[in-house]
């Protein structure tokens, strides 16, 4: 894709983030890696509003290279996780309601008790509270990524999630909101029922093998 169509990527998936609640107010923060250039939503802004325009250009060191605006203040998380995991390529920050209901009770989501959430999300990496916007905030991502998580829970603040390009973070956003809206309605009633490990397990090899 040229830079352009990046960048208008990167403004309509903000602009959905928005729009579907999943994000609050001026909240949230969205890229795209494209080589040594990052595609950045700019600091305080309605993501509703987005557009091509007002996305902004920096290095991979996140000095800006081309935009009217400041880059996200949390541009460091960005640089981090994109340094640090080769095979992604867009994150999404965002405050979806359900999701950092969990991130403020700090309680661990219950990722077995759908297939498709255990598919997609699994594992998850819970991160105790660190000033947003600061390098000690970007670095605390490093284990996790390591580990392989591509899905972050930061306790008093939101969710993180990235993914090989924009598409595929914001399908992990959708089912990771979901996912924490189930288990909160499911505790009301008599609490939650995760699947076995060995029966996810044989759905995740299955599901690796259809088509063969």
């Amino acid at each position: 894709m040229s830079e352009s169509q990046l960048k208008k990527q990167v403004a309509l998936f903000a602009k959905l983030v928005w729009d579907r609640k999943l994000t609050d107010g001026t909240g949230g923060n969205m890229s795209i890696r494209n080589k040594d250039k990052i595609y950045i939503t700019p600091t305080s802004t309605i993501k509703h509003f987005l557009t091509e325009n007002d996305i902004i250009t920096v290095d991979k060191n996140g000095n800006k290279i081309e935009g009217e605006k400041e880059p996200s203040s949390e541009r460091r998380m960005h640089i981090k996780i994109y340094e640090k995991a080769s095979d992604v390529n867009a994150i999404i920050h965002a405050h979806p309601r359900y999701a950092t209901s969990f991130a403020v009770t700090f309680q661990k989501l219950p990722v077995y008790a759908l297939p498709e959430s255990a598919l997609v999300l699994d594992p998850i990496t819970y991160i105790e509270y660190q000033m947003p916007g600061t390098q000690e905030f970007a670095d605390a991502f490093a284990k996790g990524l390591e580990e392989g998580s591509r899905v972050f829970v930061l306790q008093n603040h939101g969710v993180t999630v990235a993914g090989k390009d924009i598409e595929e973070a914001y399908m992990k956003l959708e089912t990771l909101e979901f996912l924490a809206e189930v288990s909160v309605i499911s505790k009301l009633y008599s609490g939650i029922n995760e699947i076995p490990t060995e029966k996810i397990k044989a759905f995740i090899e299955f599901f690796n093998k259809r088509g063969d």
